[in-house]
């Protein structure tokens, strides 16, 4: 055996190759694309989630919010059937439709890219400024619950006390705060069987604009807070839900019928609890500096809504005039308009532009000016929305009154008032009839059974809540001229149109519907002219197509002035008031439409309510010489010769709408910003 050789043995063994510098790259690299493909999968599998959790939450609150709506709305303690006389309902039902819609946004901020393409930002937005009102009737065993300041109870325990209700007076004891424990100021949770609830939309406003001129806050880019500019979309950046609860607690009213104000020092100056402003000009002693005394007809109420959750109602004199004293309703007062919560009578200089406090208007809501969106022009400069008050056409948005309600009546967002940190009022309870942030809609409908939905020639189907629907009514009146020059007895026979849809109230003439009057308009933003007018065809029995029963508007020509352009029931009810003045002859100075199941106490209360110097109820204190005798419509006589005893023409007033309707529809639209998810729920009550 031949020995082996060591040396030789190492040097035949192959050498060992490692990993060469273009194997290390490449596998780095492959390594790195795993890492990176794993780190989007788990960034998409966490964006899923995140949009999944937050979809479950928005969810979640939508039926939260819907559900409470709709068991409060089978709650009411009324059907919608409007008031025509006789007892008066025990509560009330009223929805108030404001100038936006859902087809405000598509038309008012459409735009065309460079590529030519109809670009539309903003149609997330729907219709945000209705408001729903309406007294309840609690469940056995869930009754509405609210604070009021400890004063109010103990000046009503000490009233009731045996010795202060015997014959013997002298012995009488009067209400001391030092008899009673803790603070006269102190909020005490009370119940009640019956409730006023009012749910509405309100902006975030800008807080260099409070009180005085209040602006929503809307910057959109630029600094300004919402003066409407080019940069800005002119609707709110923010918009909150509130639902206010107020007690209907009658029993706390006092043996005269009011609720006892009282001044106290919390710790930082004298304090008035439970008393209005002086109307229609506050006292430097309730208002702060920086609030304008001349509007306390408009914010007058605001301060002890603040102070309590009562339902509250300002003690009129013995001319009709509202008083700084307050008194407490009961279920029948709320039948009555001038009773409710967030509404004021205006002082007849502001409708008239001239005169005194008296006439006043019936009772209509505190609201703001319209929103900023209304402004947008078209292309050419020509407003896209009816012109501004005053003017002349038959379709105007007045200035003032047409908006939000007033920051004043939201919760802790009054700062037209004196306000105390020591206590637990006022500009401490922000937040509490809050239901949801980042509101995108809150829009109420009322069933029309007689608007018309018409079919286009390329197939679609529009109705009053589309933006087209003002191109499909013209191509539907041309096809009626084309195809019967002369006239006929059926629409149908032409235009292929069904009947019947939930709707705006005065649908027609909304300053942000989609038809903007029966004048000629741009169709949109993009529009470099106006287009032809919506006019209704005298030669055609049933082309009406806007006579329906909650258009709110009556069969007329293209240029019909406002006083002859809407129904008697409008003007009757306060809800439209025309001056005499103005291009044309007239100008509307006063315009909220409303369903409202209204009260027939005007007919019997002593006052002049009624259509004088112009058009639109008003309440006077006095009677003009030329007028029929006061509460002619109940007081057994035939004043105006026709008809009979006390027949409908010599009513004051009516409701602003007669027909009950079939049903209302309520719609909620919400946004989760973080993921820019929106998602809406609808509730349709009844009230039959």
């Amino acid at each position: 055996m031949t020995p082996v050789n060591p040396m030789k043995q190492l040097n035949n063994q192959k050498p060992q190759r490692g990993f060469t510098l273009v194997e290390m790259l490449v596998s780095m690299a492959v390594t790195l694309l795993m890492m990176a493909a794993l780190a989007r999968a788990f960034a998409f599998v966490g964006e899923r989630v995140r949009d999944s959790r937050a979809d479950v939450e928005m969810t979640n609150e939508l039926r939260d919010i819907t559900t409470r709506l709709k068991d409060e709305l089978e709650q009411c303690t009324v059907t919608m059937e409007p008031a025509r006389g006789g007892t008066d309902p025990l509560g009330y039902f009223m929805y108030y439709e404001g100038p936006l819609t859902d087809a405000t946004s598509s038309l008012f901020r459409v735009f065309t890219d460079a590529a030519g393409d109809t670009v539309l930002n903003d149609a997330k937005y729907g219709d945000l400024d209705d408001v729903l009102a309406f007294t309840a009737v609690a469940k056995p065993g869930t009754w509405f619950s609210g604070k009021v300041p400890r004063f109010v109870l103990d000046q009503k325990t000490v009233e009731l006390l045996p010795v202060n209700n015997d014959s013997d007076t002298s012995n009488n004891i009067l209400y001391n705060p030092a008899n009673f424990p803790g603070s006269a100021w102190d909020p005490v949770v009370i119940r009640s069987k019956y409730a006023e609830i009012v749910y509405y939309a309100s902006p975030e406003y800008a807080p260099v604009s409070l009180p005085a001129s209040p602006v929503y806050i809307d910057v959109d880019g630029d600094t300004d807070l919402g003066s409407g500019s080019a940069s800005e979309n002119g609707y709110p950046d923010r918009v909150k839900l509130h639902r206010r609860v107020l007690l209907i607690r009658p029993d706390l009213n006092m043996s005269n019928g009011t609720i006892q104000s009282r001044s106290f020092n919390p710790g930082d100056g004298n304090l008035a609890y439970m008393l209005a402003d002086a109307w229609p000009t506050a006292s430097s002693a309730t208002i702060t500096s920086s609030a304008v005394a001349a509007d306390a007809w408009m914010y007058g109420m605001a301060a002890v809504h603040q102070q309590c959750d009562l339902s509250l109602r300002r003690v009129l004199d013995s001319d009709g005039l509202p008083t700084q004293v307050v008194a407490a309703n009961s279920i029948q007062d709320l039948a009555y308009p001038h009773n409710r919560f967030g509404h004021i009578r205006v002082p007849s200089a502001l409708i008239h532009g001239s005169g005194g406090s008296s006439p006043t208007s019936m009772p209509v809501l505190a609201l703001g000016t319209p929103p900023t969106v209304l402004n947008m022009l078209a292309a050419n400069g020509d407003r896209i929305a009816p012109p501004l008050a005053v003017a002349g056409a038959s379709v105007v948005t007045p200035t003032a009154l047409s908006g939000f309600l007033r920051p004043e009546f939201v919760l802790g967002y009054d700062l037209s008032h004196r306000d105390s940190l020591n206590d637990k009022w006022g500009l401490q309870r922000l937040g509490e009839d809050v239901l949801t942030n980042n509101t995108l809609g809150f829009d109420l409908k009322i069933y029309d059974p007689q608007v018309s939905l018409f079919t286009t020639t390329n197939g679609l189907v529009l109705g009053p809540n589309d933006a087209g629907y003002r191109e499909a009514m013209q191509e539907a009146v041309l096809s009626l001229q084309a195809q019967s020059p002369s006239g006929l007895t059926s629409v149908d026979a032409v235009v292929t149109r069904v009947q019947g849809d939930f709707v705006d109230l005065c649908y027609p003439v909304l300053a942000g519907g989609s038809l903007r009057g029966w004048q000629a308009r741009p169709v949109d933003r993009r529009s470099t002219s106006a287009d032809i007018a919506v006019a209704w065809d005298t030669r055609y029995f049933d082309s009406d197509f806007l006579v329906t029963p909650f258009s709110g508007v009556r069969y007329q020509t293209a240029g019909a002035l406002p006083n002859t352009a809407y129904t008697d029931c409008l003007y009757s009810s306060g809800k439209l008031v025309t001056t005499t003045s103005g291009t044309g002859g007239h100008s509307i100075r006063l315009f909220q439409p409303t369903f409202d199941t209204f009260s027939s106490v005007y007919e019997h209360d002593g006052f002049m309510e009624g259509n004088w110097n112009g058009r639109g109820a008003r309440w006077s204190t006095t009677t003009p010489a030329t007028s029929p005798s006061v509460d002619a419509g109940a007081n057994g006589l035939d004043d105006d010769g026709r008809f009979g005893v006390d027949d409908v023409g010599e009513k004051e007033v009516c409701a602003p709408f007669v027909e009950k309707p079939e049903a209302i529809r309520v719609t909620i639209r919400l946004e989760t910003p973080e993921t820019r998810q929106i998602r809406q729920t609808s509730v349709t009550h009844s009230g039959q």
